[in-house]
């Protein structure tokens, strides 16, 4: 899982590289992408591998995917059908229990990471 990807949770409670719109499982981002690393790890247990940073609160740069709808500074996201990606939430009432955080860079077009205010809604 890279840096960036935004994930869900899975029934037996561990987390998965999202891939359904406005999933309600959201659960974070993948810290650590371009260079922004987490203020605090929580749980951090030594010598202890394979456990990703996981953006719960904060800046977060986010993969996202523009090519379901511009976004904009201030734009709502959710999760995207294209792994690991958030979109804009243009449908209020799908985004319900499925926003991400609010994006704090604009992309009208393509794909990329921008930063996000994470802020699960």
């Amino acid at each position: 899982v890279e840096p960036g990807a935004v994930l869900v949770l899975e029934s037996d409670g561990r987390l998965a590289v999202s891939t359904t719109p406005y999933d309600t499982r959201v659960a974070g981002i993948v810290s650590g992408a371009d260079g922004i690393r987490p203020g605090i790890v929580l749980g951090r247990t030594p010598g202890r591998r394979g456990r990703l940073p996981i953006g719960l609160a904060g800046k977060v740069m986010c993969n996202v995917d523009a090519s379901f709808g511009p976004i904009e500074v201030g734009t709502l996201l959710t999760t995207s059908p294209r792994t690991g990606h958030a979109m804009a939430a243009s449908d209020r009432e799908r985004a319900f229990g499925a926003v991400i955080g609010k994006a704090m860079a604009a992309m009208a077009t393509g794909s990329g990471r921008i930063p996000v205010l994470v802020a699960l809604q």
